[in-house]
């Protein structure tokens, strides 16, 4: 009943937050704001309606969806506002469904209830004590929120395309393949969890036996997958591709060091497990 409930109230909070942004969206274009910067004043503004429904259900994991679906939602409000939908557009829809609808489904799935918080979530709140929801504002909401609207905007760009190129394939095809890299590493680590004896193993099979982070390895294809998806026939654009890059920092400065220090508490054989191991790309053992 407990996981119904939360499941629920996620998403009816979704379900006012886009709503909320859809409304917002259309009086802000009336005044004549450029379609790029209300996307972002809006994004922005449901991310504070989010966190602020996270802040009543007692919970910081309410913001865990956002990150699938953001993309999604945007894209499909920005083809459908220009009701542009042909066959180029159509297929990028497809292929962020599938990565989004793989990602929500892989919450919902481990969701059990809202009493859940992730462990990133209760280290940061630890660290700030008072100032925590200050923190989970700006640094576990507003900041991936970002992240994702500039890996986005070859995406947001691309909706307003009316010709398909082939060598679009490229990086519709990348994303699939970081899709799939995601999906088997995320498969394999659950089947690790399953079977391992204690939380101290280190998964070494799979994946993981040759890239320590390849559920991350399989996030950053994806987006760059986006930006060439779209600058691979329409050059003009590679400023763009700046997004994937930030997303890219994120992963190497923040959260792989992040979770590389947490394992690293209670893993005894991390250290040398990444002595051998590639970080990001799937390479041979080191020796």
């Amino acid at each position: 009943m407990k996981r119904l409930l939360g499941l629920l109230s996620l998403f009816i909070l979704y379900a006012l937050a886009t709503v909320a942004a859809v409304v917002l969206f259309t009086v802000f274009e009336k005044a004549g704001m450029n379609e790029y910067i209300n996307i972002l004043v809006v994004d922005v503004i449901a991310t504070v309606i989010v966190w602020l429904g996270g802040v009543l259900l007692r919970t910081a994991s309410a913001y865990d969806p956002y990150w699938s679906i953001q993309t999604l939602i945007i894209y499909t409000f920005i083809v459908s506002k220009h009701n542009n939908w042909n066959f180029a557009t159509i297929s990028l829809f497809v292929v962020i469904f599938i990565y989004s609808l793989r990602l929500t489904m892989n919450f919902i799935v481990g969701f059990h209830s809202l009493s859940y918080v992730d462990w990133r979530y209760k280290m940061l709140k630890e660290k700030s004590s008072k100032a925590y929801q200050l923190v989970n504002l700006f640094g576990i909401c507003m900041f991936p929120t970002l992240v994702v609207y500039s890996a986005s905007l070859p995406a947001i760009a691309y909706a307003n395309l009316t010709e398909y190129s082939f060598l679009d394939a490229i990086g519709l095809s990348i994303i699939l393949f970081g899709t799939l890299l995601e999906f088997v590493s995320d498969l394999q680590m659950k089947k690790f969890v399953k079977v391992r004896n204690d939380r101290s193993e280190v998964l070494n099979k799979g994946l993981w036996k040759y890239s320590r982070h390849p559920n991350y390895l399989g996030e950053i294809v994806i987006w760059f997958g986006v930006a060439l998806t779209l600058i691979v026939s329409h050059l003009n654009y590679w400023y763009l591709a700046a997004g994937s890059i930030v997303n890219l920092l994120m992963f190497l400065f923040i959260s792989i060091p992040m979770e590389e220090k947490h394992f690293k508490d209670y893993k005894p054989d991390y250290e040398q497990y990444k002595k051998e191991t590639s970080v990001l790309l799937i390479l041979p053992k080191k020796k």
